[in-house]
């Protein structure tokens, strides 16, 4: 791919992308529930690949429209002029100086030769896993990247320092080669206007972008399900099945932010690779996931965690509450039962034993969404939540 990609007035082109990390560095910090509409409308990437993943073309999915005409008419506009990416790797790459960038031979190191085609086919790779609901490369996304970059969340500030190492080492790389979101603008145009100059030429790009897909599509529905769901975590509430929770998350840090219990955390479980730092819930203190709070399903920007209504968010079972009594307070005659109060929903009632003469706890299963209000409030920390 050519330099002529990134042609332009250098000052004003620098501007304009200053401008833009800037105006999206504040909309992923300040308002994390305006970002879920922000990057989907920005990454037809993210937006197609949800989509169809989620089967449902939802308000997200039409917003990346506008962008997807502009990618057609302007080759790149997105990368010349607003990526703020594309902004931070060029600075980064300008720190090897006086190294030309050479577009045919793009390495990491001395070996590692990366083709032109890469950012494509991790494009294509997404989409056809999306097919099977589990897109392969969303994470990488770059809006993804920044937004969780800006939002502190562990995988992305991982994945954008990444980056920022294969700009320095091989400048333009990432940009021109690798880039998931460069490659699906090079798609729009190749689809929107495809090469004239020979049937052949056509044939052959038509033929890689169905290979790309078709070993996106197997590879994810080769995945074997248990391993997918080998280790269930709390989800906050709303969350898809764990298949497309765990393909569909950017990894963002979007609904950790939201969260004004601090109850959700990525997930970190070598026993769970494939949800490596998609949100889970921790009940560790006294905070609890509150009935009057949906913000981590309105600051999804994939929509993995749905915006439920508080009248459903609170109808979903994030699992179900579990008390040790032999190590329950009340059950060795002494004053507690701060629980019992606590539950929001009446799952935990006292029970009166007349063969032991004691007084014991119970939870109704049918009432108890699992919430985490009675974990952090008992003294002895007899009190779990169980993903069901």
């Amino acid at each position: 791919m050519s330099n002529r990609i990134f042609a332009g007035n250098p000052s004003s082109r620098r501007l304009a992308r200053v401008s833009a990390l800037l105006a999206i560095g504040l909309v992923a910090w300040l308002w994390p529930a305006a970002w879920r509409y922000v990057l989907p409308a920005l990454s037809p990437h993210v937006a197609v690949c949800s989509a169809v993943s989620l089967r449902f073309a939802s308000m997200l999915f039409l917003l990346s429209a506008p962008m997807l005409f502009l990618m057609i008419l302007r080759h790149r506009f997105w990368c010349r002029h607003l990526c703020p990416v594309g902004l931070i790797t060029e600075t980064c790459g300008k720190l090897r100086r006086g190294r030309k960038v050479d577009d045919e031979r793009h390495t990491i190191g001395k070996h590692i030769r990366i083709p032109s085609s890469t950012g494509r086919f991790l494009a294509l790779a997404s989409l056809g896993g999306s097919v099977v609901g589990y897109p392969l490369f969303l994470w990488a996304d770059p809006l993804a990247l920044f937004s969780g970059f800006c939002t502190f969340s562990q995988a992305s500030a991982v994945g954008l320092a990444i980056v920022i190492l294969i700009s320095i080492a091989s400048p333009g790389l990432w940009c021109s080669r690798i880039c998931p979101l460069g490659g699906t603008q090079d798609l729009m145009v190749r689809l929107a206007r495809p090469n004239t100059r020979g049937s052949r030429n056509t044939e052959v790009s038509q033929r890689r972008i169905f290979l790309a897909a078709a070993l996106g599509a197997v590879f994810s529905a080769l995945i074997p399900a248990d391993v997918l769901a080998r280790k269930r975590h709390l989800r906050p509430p709303g969350t898809v099945d764990e298949t497309a929770l765990k393909g569909g998350c950017i990894r963002c840090g979007n609904c950790t932010r939201s969260c004004p219990s601090g109850i959700i955390e990525p997930s970190v479980d070598s026993r769970d690779v494939a949800g490596f730092l998609v949100p889970r819930l921790k009940f560790s203190r006294t905070d609890y996931c509150l009935e009057d709070c949906n913000r981590c399903g309105h600051a999804c920007p994939t929509g993995v965690i749905r915006p439920l209504p508080l009248r459903d968010k609170n109808r979903h079972v994030i699992g179900i509450a579990r008390i040790d009594l032999s190590e329950c307070l009340l059950t060795m005659d002494a004053e507690c039962g701060v629980c019992v109060p606590r539950c929001p929903h009446g799952a935990i009632v006292e029970q009166f034993s007349r063969q032991s003469y004691t007084t014991t706890l119970k939870v109704i299963a049918e009432k108890c969404n699992g919430c985490g209000a009675c974990v952090g409030i008992c003294p002895t920390k007899v009190v779990t939540v169980e993903a069901v």
